[in-house]
C-alpha cells in the first residue's frame, strides 16, 4: 500500500431515514457542484422555462459542470440568446475547457477561451433566465442578495429540511453562494428530487422535472468520459449523479428514491470513481449486473509512462446499515 485516501458517505431515503453510511454520515461541507441541481429549481418554479421554452437538454445544460465541448458551448449561447442576451453578460469567469481534444483544437487555431467555455456557463445561463423571468435586473446575479439567489437559498432549504437562516454559505469558484451543510441533508435532497412527499407540488415537480432532465442528458450534465456517463452508462441510467469540487459527489436511485452523498477527505477526485462505484455497488436497488459492472469499474488500473500496469487503486468499503433518522 502506498497512498490512503479517506471519505465519509451516507446514503438516505426520501423520508429523511439512514439507509446506510461510511465514516460521519452527518459530516458537515460544502456542497459545491453537486448543489447545480437545486440551483437549477428557480428556473422551474419563477416561469422561466415556460417562458423561454426550455427543453430537457436545456435544464440539464443549467444543472451542469460541462467540459467545454462544442456542444455546450452552443447549447449556452442559444439559452443566453432567449432572454436577448450574450456571453458578456456572464459572471462566470473564463478557463480552457476540460476537454482536451477541444481545447487542442482552439490552441491550433489561435482561438481563446470565452464564458461560455467554462463548466459553470449553463448554471449562470440559467440564473440569467431566472432574472428575467422574475423581473430583476441581470446585473449582480450572482450576488446573495439578488432575488435569483435568494431564490436559489429557498430551494436549497425547502429540498434539505433546513430553515435558510441554517444555511452557511461561502463563494464557489464560479463566485455564486454554496452552501455548508451535513452530508445526510445532501443525500436527502437527492432522495426527494424523485420522491417529493411533503413538498409543495410545484417545488416536488419541478425537482423531477430537473432530475429527469439531467438522468437523460448525463453527457450535457458532464462531458465525454466523465464520472458522470460512466455511472449512467454502467447503470443504464438508473442512477442520476452530480460531482463537485472538493471531492464531493451526490446521487439519487429512482427506482427505490434513496439519495447518496459522499465527500473526500483530501478533496481530490483520482479515487472518487472508485468510491463512488464501489458505493452504488453495494446497494441492492440496482439489478446484479449492474452492480457487476460498477463494482469492475471501482478498481482502476495504474500504468506508467510505458503503458505497463504497475498497481491498481482499490476502494475497500464497509457500509453500516440501518434506518436513523437524518
Amino acid at each position: 500500500m502506498e497512498s490512503v485516501v479517506r471519505a465519509d458517505g451516507v446514503v438516505v431515503d426520501s423520508t429523511g431515514r439512514l439507509v446506510a453510511w461510511l465514516g460521519n454520515p452527518h459530516r458537515e461541507t460544502y456542497w459545491r457542484s453537486s448543489a447545480k441541481p437545486f440551483q437549477a429549481l428557480p428556473l422551474v418554479t419563477s416561469g422561466a422555462a415556460g417562458q423561454f421554452q426550455l427543453d430537457a437538454a436545456d435544464l440539464a445544460m443549467a444543472a451542469a459542470s460541462h467540459s467545454g465541448e462544442p456542444r455546450h458551448q452552443a447549447r449556452v449561447e442559444r439559452l443566453l440568446k432567449r432572454a436577448g442576451l450574450t456571453a458578456a453578460d456572464l459572471q462566470c469567469g473564463v478557463h480552457w475547457p476540460k476537454h482536451e481534444p477541444t481545447a487542442a483544437a482552439m490552441r491550433r487555431a489561435g482561438l481563446a477561451p470565452t464564458p461560455l467555455h467554462h463548466n459553470c456557463s449553463g448554471k449562470h445561463a440559467g440564473m440569467l433566465l431566472t432574472a428575467a423571468a422574475l423581473g430583476a435586473p441581470p446585473e449582480g446575479y450572482l450576488d446573495a442578495g439578488h432575488p435569483v439567489q435568494q431564490a436559489v437559498r429557498a430551494a436549497v432549504a425547502l429540498f434539505t429540511g433546513m430553515s435558510a437562516g441554517q444555511l452557511a454559505t461561502g463563494v464557489d469558484g464560479c463566485g455564486v453562494p454554496t452552501f455548508y451543510l451535513p452530508l445526510s441533508r445532501m443525500a436527502w435532497a437527492y432522495a426527494r428530487l424523485y420522491d417529493g412527499r411533503g413538498l409543495p407540488d410545484a417545488e416536488a415537480a419541478a425537482g423531477l422535472l430537473v432530475a429527469e432532465a439531467m438522468r437523460e442528458h448525463p453527457g450535457l450534465v458532464s462531458g465525454e468520459g466523465r464520472l458522470e456517463c460512466r455511472i449512467a452508462d454502467a447503470t443504464e441510467r438508473r442512477v442520476m449523479s452530480k460531482a463537485g469540487a472538493e471531492g464531493v459527489y451526490c446521487a439519487v436511485l429512482p427506482e427505490r428514491g434513496w439519495g447518496v452523498a459522499l465527500k473526500m477527505d483530501d478533496g481530490g477526485t483520482r479515487a472518487r470513481r472508485s468510491l463512488a462505484a464501489a458505493v452504488l455497488s453495494l446497494l441492492p436497488v440496482l439489478p446484479e449486473e449492474a452492480r457487476g459492472r460498477l463494482a469492475a469499474m471501482a478498481v482502476l488500473p495504474l500504468e506508467n509512462y510505458a503503458g505497463r500496469v504497475v498497481g491498481e487503486m482499490m476502494p475497500v468499503v464497509e457500509l453500516q446499515w440501518g434506518q436513523v433518522k437524518a
